[in-house]
């Protein structure tokens, strides 16, 4: 059965929700996005196949709200503790949205311990938001609960603060992680010029689009991304075995 745990990140208690059960020799770390709590993603942990954790970074949910820093780099070491509260080796990855950015800060630190990444309609970089923009969704709803239920309001500010443009494209593509990367068309945050991008960069990788989807690609079908999650997994793995068997290192 899922149940919460916390870890020590050095100046704050990170929560994470555990599925618990067989993490098939490497378990899946998922960092959701910027208004979402792991309570949002029980009912999809089954479509996965094996064991995850899904992060609440601090100042989310169940997470401390540190008083900072809030930078990517700290959010990244937020993700690496859980990573290593659950395993000493590999892992896939799986994002959504802007959770993306630290777990990618997290991923180009340690590439030797990722087997496979699967982005959810956002992109590799880290993107400045104004204040006015982060104060408009604390003062929204998101998956029928208040944002200020699920994010601390000062956490979130100095997230904000914190955050620096920043391109993780290029050394993105040059690690070779297998990439599986989804987008909603409707949705802004992926337009045509980075899908064209991801196609340019990573001519290897899985691309899906959700045409009925918001940028809630949870919406109107919870299981479909994990359920591609799975897949591309599977093959990540199977080729890792191939190059095993060929005598090449993986």
């Amino acid at each position: 059965m899922p149940h919460f745990c916390s870890t020590d990140s050095g100046d704050a208690q990170i929560a994470y929700l555990d599925s618990g059960g067989n993490d098939c020799g490497a378990p899946i770390i998922f960092v959701p996005g910027f208004t979402d709590v792991a309570d949002d993603y029980t009912e999809m942990l089954p479509s996965l196949g094996r064991r995850a954790a899904i992060v609440e970074l601090r100042g989310h949910g169940r997470s401390q709200a540190a008083p900072g820093p809030y930078d990517s780099d700290t959010l990244g070491r937020d993700v690496g503790a859980v990573v290593d509260a659950i395993t000493d080796g590999p892992v896939h990855v799986m994002t959504f949205s802007r959770g993306t950015t630290y777990a990618l800060a997290w991923v180009l630190t340690n590439p030797d311990r990722v087997r496979s990444i699967s982005i959810g309609d956002y992109v590799p970089e880290e993107i400045e938001l104004t204040e006015d923009i982060m104060l408009g969704l604390l003062d929204g709803r998101w998956r029928g609960t208040p944002v200020r239920d699920r994010v601390d309001h000062d956490a979130a500010i100095a997230t904000v603060r914190a955050a620096r443009t920043q391109s993780f494209w290029e050394p993105l593509s040059r690690s070779q992680i297998p990439l599986m990367a989804v987008r909603s068309p409707s949705s802004p945050v992926i337009n045509d010029a980075n899908w064209a991008r991801y196609r340019r960069l990573f001519p290897e990788a899985r691309l899906h689009e959700f045409a009925n989807s918001p940028h809630d690609i949870f919406r109107p079908v919870r299981t479909r991304f994990p359920s591609l999650v799975r897949e591309h997994m599977a093959a990540a793995e199977k080729a890792i075995i191939s190059l095993e068997d060929r005598g090449t290192p993986a």
